[in-house]
């Protein structure tokens, strides 16, 4: 399957603010960049558009769900981009698998998995296999109890992810 693609925007925007100096109070509405400001700001873009043919109808397709967005939506979309960023290479490659084995599950079986995978990443081996020992002897209804236990603590200004949830909070 292929990686995880950032939704092209929001990583400029996470690229510019990296390397922003300092800012006035209030910067100007696009209409009133320049010319040369706005090939700035369109040039990574334009470059990965031209360089990677295949990834076009993916990055389409994110601007397209960007839009549809509220602004409450863009805020948790930009604050699990931050996440992966600040993420270190090993727990990055973790978490895509996890994602391409879950990303067809209904829901509440996506949030059994990552709750069961929470629980199990500080685990050393012993402690690991006595867990999955436990969680395969129960039922589905102590498995739902158990996932309701074990729930994250619900971090950031946003509100708490609907029905699909469970897939960002690590």
């Amino acid at each position: 399957m292929k990686p995880i693609r950032l939704l092209p925007l929001i990583l400029l925007s996470t690229v510019l603010s990296a390397n922003a100096q300092p800012a006035p109070a209030a910067l100007p509405a696009w209409e009133q960049l320049s010319d040369a400001q706005r090939a700035e700001l369109v040039a990574p873009l334009r470059d990965h558009w031209n360089r990677a043919p295949e990834d076009r109808a993916h990055m389409l397709e994110r601007a397209q769900r960007w839009q549809s967005m509220s602004p409450a939506e863009r805020r948790e979309a930009d604050r699990g981009m931050r996440r992966w960023d600040r993420m270190n290479p090993a727990r990055r490659a973790q978490m895509q698998v996890l994602f391409d084995k879950t990303r067809d599950m209904p829901p509440q079986q996506r949030r059994a998995t990552f709750a069961l995978f929470r629980a199990l990443l500080p685990l050393d081996g012993p402690h690991r296999e006595a867990l999955l020992r436990q969680w395969k002897a129960m039922s589905a209804a102590q498995r739902d109890a158990w996932v309701q236990a074990h729930q994250p603590p619900h971090r950031g200004p946003g509100p708490k992810h609907g029905a699909g949830a469970g897939a960002d909070d690590d």
